[in-house]
């Protein structure tokens, strides 16, 4: 009852605001409606290796969400929609006789009106959310929200396009220690004609925090101009690219406020040797402002435990920050949130010959009441590339079966600044310029080259940077069997008065002897000058890719590594040995296997190896059977194995019904533990408007201080009408 009416109140608002439409909206043309009713319980017994004192903690937790939505088509192109999303959360733990019980209920409401026609659009939005917190021998806590939102837009054709948004967020609680006004108004016009693309952003927010009576105001114009083209039928292609970044803030005399920085790239790998090599690969998602859409990475259960997760971004240049924050796409409870540890590293630059030095450690970080993200404060650093590195969510965490999944939606990234000036506005311009030419000479020889430059100037600290990359590639397939190219690129940096100059080379030569046999040499390098030091790097790497039978592929790759850091007086010299196969006997086996050793020179350097073998095995279209075996060797480490297998079993040939059965064994080299985890599962569709999700794991967890044992049940049922 007490749900019911909570449902109701938070409604009420909704229906009193909008009371003359509901006369047109009588029968709603849409009604959708879905709900998760989510249980699960779990024993664990600590035991301190040392003492022999063991300790048992139950935790059960039962959730229920409900999502309704409504929908009229008032007219052919006006739509209203409202609707509300309710959740409640029980949560409660008992260790050695102690218990504490958590509950949370979360309401929110919204209207939505919608006007969308080729000509124009427009949206008007009111959302509600209010959370009642209600924690064992601790004050009951209300959390409240108010969002308005209003946009419209204009698309004529053959003229810019334009859009206006005004958002406006309230932000409070009682008993009166949040008390802020967020007002953000945003313009965008894009207009193309033929070739050329023209794109203007202007944005404004306003934060008035009542509590502290602390004012800000940022202000950002972004202009971005794109030119490409074609010359002589297709023989010689243009890209170029203008852009310019103004950025004011402006903040009170008194007190600090974080400013935003801008990021020109997004990184992302899975590597359990954060301090070095490889690169990191461009993940574009990490930074396109939308903070809702995953980016593809799954710190969630269904993340990648045999290596650590490695979330970057590239400033361009180098600036001071001190604080990360990381979106994912859901809320998350206490326990899950606090189980993460965030471990910040910086880098000059982003190669497989990086070295990367550890900042700070943040464990736990705080995640947002209303925003799902991780807060992530740290000393300043002025760095261009820092990253994160963390361990998907460990299946000992009490309450981690809810969350199957937890996807990273953006990466952003602030520096804290106080008053300089009487003013107290800081400025900020950036300057990028891209010119990129590519000539095809003959049907053989192409010849490229690329202009890359970026300018920033800082106000009041004065401070410029300037970074200009000049690069030049040639490609030419010299007959039937082999081909080659080379490129070398040079950059000059000037920073903070300190001029820096890097030379990038590489060359190639390939040999496609056999449809089914090919080779690749490959020699690289990269040298960096600064006023007092510099730095080499270099490599050679031979490809071998064969195909020695049908259905069965192969790779032999051997390589030599020389890096002298700058500031160092030690040489890293090291030969690299890589062997892998994929092997299909048949429609029903495939087995995978990839050897990788590096020996470093030096004899207390030591080696890395690194095994992995994977086979599958699928009898029948409803039987299959999924085995991998990892072995890891470092020079002053304990060997690590993990092996993991998986059977699945569907028995109706519609495949409404799945059963497996798993046995996972996960490593984490930070905590210097491993965990096993077993049991059975399913998952049914019952029909198509309920889905039934079910697992009962044991999950055993050793380190050299300790050992973990939890028993674990995990249902789910989803509905959907």
């Amino acid at each position: 009852m007490r749900g019911a009416a909570f449902l109701f109140l938070g409604l009420l608002p909704i229906i009193i605001i909008f009371s003359p439409l509901l006369s047109s909206i009588a029968c709603a043309d849409g009604i959708r409606f879905n709900g998760d009713i989510t249980y699960s319980d779990s024993e664990s017994d600590v035991t301190n290796k040392t003492t022999g004192e063991k300790i048992n903690t139950n935790f059960y937790t039962v959730e229920q969400r409900y999502n309704l939505n409504l929908s009229k088509n008032i007219f052919p192109y006006l739509l209203f929609e409202t609707g509300t999303i309710f959740e409640w959360n029980n949560a409660t733990s008992k260790t050695e006789g102690t218990k504490n019980e958590f509950e949370e209920r979360k309401l929110q409401p919204f209207a939505r009106l919608r006007l969308e026609n080729p000509l124009y659009r427009a949206g008007l939005e009111y959302r509600r959310t209010e959370i009642h917190e209600d924690v064992t021998d601790q004050p009951v806590i209300e959390k409240m929200r108010d969002e308005f939102d209003v946009l419209l837009g204009w698309r004529p054709l053959d003229l810019p396009r334009l859009d206006l948004r005004y958002n406006y967020l309230h932000n409070y609680d009682d008993p009166e220690t949040v008390d802020t006004i967020e007002k953000l108004l945003l313009l965008r016009s894009e207009y193309t004609w033929r070739q050329l693309r023209l794109d203007y952003v202007y944005t404004r927010q306003d934060i008035d925090n009542r509590i502290t009576n602390f004012d800000t105001r940022e202000q950002t114009h972004l202009g971005r101009i794109e030119y490409s083209h074609n010359f002589w039928d297709g023989r010689l292609s243009m890209n170029s690219r203008y852009r310019l970044r103004y950025n004011t803030f402006e903040f009170p005399g008194t007190g600090s406020a974080e400013v935003a920085l801008p990021r020109s790239q997004g990184l992302f790998s899975l590597d359990s040797t954060p301090q070095d090599g490889p690169a990191l690969a461009p993940n574009s998602a990490l930074i396109d402002g939308n903070l809702t859409a995953s980016s593809g990475i799954d710190i969630g259960l269904g993340g990648d435990e045999f290596t650590l997760t490695n979330i970057g971004v590239d400033f361009g240049l180098a600036v001071d920050v001190d604080t990360i924050r990381i979106w994912v796409d859901r809320s998350l409870t206490s326990p899950v949130a606090n189980s993460f540890s965030w471990a910040v590293f910086t880098s000059p630059d982003n190669t497989n010959a990086s070295t990367w030095t550890l900042v700070a450690t943040v464990s736990p970080a705080d995640f947002g009441t209303f925003e799902n993200r991780f807060e992530i404060p740290f000393p300043t650093v002025t760095t261009r590339f820092i990253k994160v590195v963390t361990t998907p969510l460990s299946p000992t965490v009490p309450g981690a079966s809810n969350f199957p999944n937890i996807f990273v939606t953006e990466m952003q990234a602030f520096a804290l600044v106080t008053g300089v000036k009487v003013d107290n506005k800081i400025t900020n311009i950036d300057h990028n310029y891209d010119l990129n030419l590519r000539a095809r000479l003959s049907d053989k020889t192409v010849l490229g080259y690329n202009l890359i430059l970026l300018y920033r100037d800082q106000d009041p600290s004065s401070q410029e940077s300037t970074q200009l990359t000049n690069d030049i590639f040639i490609n030419h397939v010299l007959n039937s069997v082999f081909s080659t190219g080379a490129n070398m690129s040079r950059t000059d940096k000037t920073e903070n008065n300190e001029d820096t100059v890097s030379h990038s080379y590489n060359a190639f030569l390939k040999g496609t002897y056999l449809p089914t046999f090919n080779q690749t040499l490959t020699f690289s390098g990269r040298n960096t000058k600064e006023e007092d030091d510099s730095d080499d790097t270099f490599g050679l790497i031979l490809r071998n890719n064969a195909i020695l039978y049908r259905g069965w592929s192969a790779l032999l790759d051997l390589g030599y590594n020389y890096n002298r850091p700058a500031g160092s007086d030690v040489v890293e010299k090291s030969i690299l040995f890589r062997a892998g196969t994929t092997f299909e006997p048949n429609q029903m086996l495939t087995f995978n296997m990839n050897y990788q050793l590096r020996n470093f020179l030096e004899p207390d350097q030591g080696s890395n190896a690194e095994l992995n073998l994977e086979a599958f095995f699928v009898p029948t279209r409803t039987l299959s059977f999924n085995a991998r075996y990892d072995v890891l060797q470092r020079t002053g480490f304990e060997t690590q194995t993990v092996q993991n297998y998986i059977a699945t079993w569907s028995p109706f040939p519609d495949g409404n019904l799945q059963v497996f059965f798993s046995y996972n064994e996960a490593r984490r080299s930070q905590l210097d533990e491993k965990a096993r985890t077993i049991g059975p599962g399913l998952n049914w569709s019952i029909s198509r408007h309920f889905f039934l999700e079910m697992f009962y794991n044991f999950i055993k967890t050793e380190s050299n201080t300790q050992e973990i044992e939890t028993y674990s049940f995990f249902a789910k049922l989803r509905m959907t009408f």
